[in-house]
């Protein structure tokens, strides 16, 4: 190695060291503000005492001189450190090591015990994390074979060596830990916690984005002609999961943001190809991104059924995103590429690691939480939850009144929904109402009618009747007669009336068959022809909505008959979309000029009608030209 190949990995190893700066922002911009100071604080302590466990006994279990390729010994202390590489190196991989810490730590925000936090993070950098990465890397720095490295396991960068650990420590960490309070409602659907700063965790993103350039390009171990495509295959990667995981999220999980998609997408996609960036061609880094941003979407959404709460996503990105991506090294990658004879032998094997690895890790995870939880305790009490760590932690009253703040704000905007709730209930009651009224009024008329004018004329046809067969001239007869069938038809016509005014069979048959009736009724009085394309299952409106729909298609209809003329007109009733619904009437009759019958022809009742329904209206018309009534009526999906 020459001094080219040293600057490279120093520079590399403080690109992976700027990666905690874009933990910080990425963490702190998803939690709620009475956190973000114990989360920054946090991953400072953390990343600190990863660097002491890991300089005093991490190293020596992950580089030493190995026992059965199991674990290494030797350099305890960095003792044996011999010349400038050595130093290199070491500063190399324990970057490395504080990014496997930090990853599980910020999972478990908003409700971990900084002290259980801290002894974690002892037992990770010096323990879990090392261990493992003995069994895959313990020949990075003397020559010798160690478990996995025998087998063939191939995992470049550490998709499953740093990512995959500090996953699985995550999920177990979470499980012992439990939800957040709030979390999930009473019936089991989950909430959307507050979160403080979405924009300083788009910044947080690129600066991890950035860093993994020197993730990933350092892990050569020295400066040729390959690390432009590494950084390259990087950048593909990252950018194909970005598109994998908003179409995943788009076919599973309709009712959820975006936002969440593009985040886990890249950091996903930056996990997954640290397997193999420097084996892949562009385009088989492009497939390994995209398939890793659709599975670590289905992973978060699986994580949600088991009620499993990630504060971060740091389980689905990094531990099933590494899983994904270590695996999909041996299917995409040339054979010439692989490290054993036969594609399938390369898999089973890569799955064969990925597998310890969860054992492993989340194994010893579970037995260390459930130790810290029985002994010191891993969660703050449910009162120093609800107030926040900042001032629980680290005495920020500050951030504490800015939370209650915020609060004060949230329960407001709170209170304002609630009462625009309450004005739209009064409003729909009161609409209601004057609907009722409006009917009741045209039961009494019918009942006048009924009671007051038709029996008079019945009396009267009577009393004609009479008056027909005492009279001996036949004229007056006649006239009698006349006038009989002149009292008959109006009888029929208030009965007409009355049958209209009371439309019975709507609440007994429903609206579709209603407005069939309706129309196979009118066909009979005039020269028309109806055709009815008419849904055969309706929204489910209430008992005023379908009325007050009934009554506008009456009125156009009764239009038609008696003013236009036409010999067809088409009853159209549909949806449209899942919220919209299409109701017209169509006829090819004469039409008139819209500007100067603005109210009459019962106009003015279909718009008041229409506006009760808080639907859209056009009334076209044109002389000679027909007339269109069109309304897209808005429902609420079964």
């Amino acid at each position: 190695m020459n001094g080219i190949d040293h600057l490279w990995i120093v520079i590399c190893a403080c690109f992976v060291f700027f990666m905690q700066a874009g933990f910080i922002c990425y963490e702190v911009g998803f939690v709620r503000p009475k956190n973000v100071v114990s989360v920054a604080i946090e991953n400072i302590i953390a990343f600190v005492i990863a660097t002491l466990a890991y300089c005093l006994v991490g190293f020596a279990f992950m580089f030493g001189e190995t026992k059965g390729g199991l674990i290494g010994t030797g350099n305890w202390f960095l003792q044996n450190l011999t010349s400038d590489y050595d130093n290199i190196f070491v500063l190399y991989e324990l970057m490395f090591a504080g990014t496997a810490v930090t990853i599980f730590a910020g999972s478990m925000s908003e409700r971990t015990k900084l002290k259980a936090l801290l002894i974690a993070a002892v037992v990770t950098g010096a323990v879990i994390y090392p261990i493992f990465g003995h069994w895959v890397w313990g020949g990075n720095d003397i020559r010798q074979g160690t478990l996995l490295s025998n087998l063939g396991f191939m995992d470049y960068a550490g998709a499953t060596v740093v990512h995959s650990t500090a996953g699985w420590v995550a999920l177990a960490g979470t499980i012992v830990l439990g939800a957040r309070k709030g979390r999930w409602d009473e019936t089991g659907k989950p909430r959307r916690l507050g979160r403080s700063n979405i924009p300083f965790a788009a910044l947080g993103t690129f600066i991890l984005w950035f860093s993994w350039f020197g993730f990933n390009g350092g892990n050569l171990l020295k400066f040729d002609d390959r690390v432009g495509l590494i950084l390259l295959n990087t950048n593909i990667a990252a950018s194909a999961s970005v598109v994998g995981a908003v179409l995943v999220t788009r076919l599973t999980a309709r009712d959820q943001s975006f936002m969440e998609a593009v985040f886990n997408g890249a950091l996903g996609g930056l996990v997954a190809i640290t397997a193999s960036s420097d084996i892949l061609t562009l385009w088989q880094a492009a497939l390994v991104g995209l398939i890793a941003g659709g599975v670590v979407v289905l992973g978060s959404l699986l994580l949600l059924r088991l009620k499993i709460d990630d504060a971060v996503n740091a389980i689905p990105i990094h531990g099933i995103g590494g899983a994904c991506g270590t695996i999909l090294c041996a299917v995409f990658a040339a054979p010439d590429k692989l490290v054993l004879p036969t594609r399938l032998q390369q898999i089973l094997v890569q799955l064969l690691g990925v597998g310890a690895n969860f054992v492993w890790a989340f194994g010893l995870g579970l037995v260390m939480f459930l130790v810290i939880d029985r002994t010191i305790g891993l969660r703050v009490s449910d009162e120093e939850e609800e107030k926040g760590l900042n001032v629980v932690e680290f005495s920020d009253v500050a951030s504490w009144l800015e939370h209650l703040k915020e609060e004060h704000y949230a329960q407001l905007t709170q209170d304002l929904y609630s009462t625009i709730q309450k004005q739209n209930a009064d409003l729909q009651r009161q609409s209601d109402l004057l609907v009722a009224t409006q009917e009741r009024e045209r039961k009494k008329i019918a009942r006048d009618l009924h009671d007051g004018v038709g029996q008079s004329l019945v009396a009267l046809k009577i009393n004609i009747g009479l008056f027909q067969r005492m009279s001996e001239d036949a004229a007056v007869k006649a006239h009698a007669g006349k006038t009989i069938r002149m009292v008959d038809e109006t009888i029929a016509e208030i009965r007409n009336v009355i049958g209209n005014l009371e439309p019975a069979a709507l609440k007994k048959d429903g609206l579709a068959a209603s407005v069939k009736s309706l129309c196979e009724k009118l066909e009979k009085i005039g020269p028309i022809q109806f055709h009815c394309a008419i849904a055969g299952r309706m929204p489910h409106w209430s008992e005023t909505e379908e009325l007050n729909i009934f009554r506008i298609v009456q009125e156009c209809l009764t239009n038609i008959i008696k003013h236009s003329g036409a010999t067809v007109a088409d009853v159209n009733m549909f949806p449209l979309s899942d919220r919209l619904f299409l109701i017209s009437v169509i006829d090819n009759g004469s039409g008139f000029p819209i500007q100067s019958v603005d109210n009459g022809l019962g106009l003015s009742s279909i718009r008041e009608r229409s506006a009760m329904l808080n639907a859209k209206i056009v009334i076209d018309s044109e002389e000679g030209r027909g007339t269109k009534v069109i309304l897209e009526v808005p429902y609420e999906k079964d």
